[in-house]
């Protein structure tokens, strides 16, 4: 992973609702904790660049709009909301699919287009609410419920099942760690599910997309679907190799130089 002297500085938020920070910080003893106890109030280090950042998306949206720190965050969150990254990999999500306003919900033809049953999520990597799958007759009280997130885009699409889930982190469209998940006991990815994964990456990346991402991939009995592309910063390693997430990360912050 480099010379110490030579190797990026780490910055890592230890948040019990964040387990990734804490699964690598036994291998970078020389990174620096924030602390973030007031949101808002943070106090910063001052650490030289280059820099890694690994916390959650809260603090690292605050963290990218401190100049001295910015860097350290590579995550481009508007350009992972679902809205932004769909048209490059629409068919691989294996599931029909409209973004709305929360408001259309109950103006839509919603039995028509996917049946008794629809999947709801936000647009955002955020999750201002939890994703639901909701019953028709419940949709007007689904919505009355979040009246903040009225404005709000939210993905519908029908229901499947989307079998064992699997997170691989890409770089340039290369796979660098990879994981089955959220239960326990974690295993590595097969190589189908690395290949697929690399895939939507590239496809994302040559539509203008972030070269970092993650790759969401669920293996269901009828066909591989795409879950969900997200970020590396905010995103939880689970199962995969801290060794190699940390050397991908640092030759990305390296690269940015």
């Amino acid at each position: 992973m480099g010379d110490v002297a030579t190797r990026p500085r780490w910055i890592l938020e230890l948040d019990p609702d964040f387990p990734g920070p804490a699964q690598v910080a036994p291998y970078l003893p020389e990174a620096v904790v924030l602390d973030v106890a007031v949101p808002g109030r943070e106090r910063w280090p001052e650490v030289a660049a280059p820099h890694v950042a690994y916390g959650t998306m809260a603090t690292l949206t605050r963290m990218r709009r401190h100049p001295a720190l910015a860097g350290a965050v590579f995550d481009d969150y508007p350009a992972l909301r679902c809205s932004a990254y769909y048209r490059a990999v629409y068919d691989l999500l294996g599931r029909a699919a409209v973004i709305v306003p929360m408001t259309a919900l109950v103006h839509l033809p919603l039995a028509r287009m996917f049946g008794e049953r629809v999947f709801v999520r936000s647009d955002s990597n955020f999750k201002h609410f939890a994703a639901a799958v909701v019953d028709l007759a419940e949709v007007a009280g689904f919505t009355d419920a979040r009246r903040a997130h009225h404005d709000a885009l939210v993905v519908v699409s029908e229901v499947v099942d989307p079998g064992a889930e699997f997170r691989c982190f890409c770089r340039d469209g290369r796979a660098f760690c990879h994981s089955s998940y959220p239960a326990e006991p974690w295993g590595p990815a097969p190589p189908e599910v690395i290949a697929f994964a690399e895939s939507a990456a590239r496809r994302l990346l040559d539509a203008g997309g972030p070269n970092m991402v993650t790759v969401d991939v669920g293996v269901g009995s009828d066909r591989t679907r795409l879950i969900e592309m997200g970020g590396v910063n905010s995103w939880g390693i689970y199962g995969g190799d801290p060794g190699a997430f940390i050397a991908a990360m640092e030759a990305e912050a390296l690269a940015r130089m």
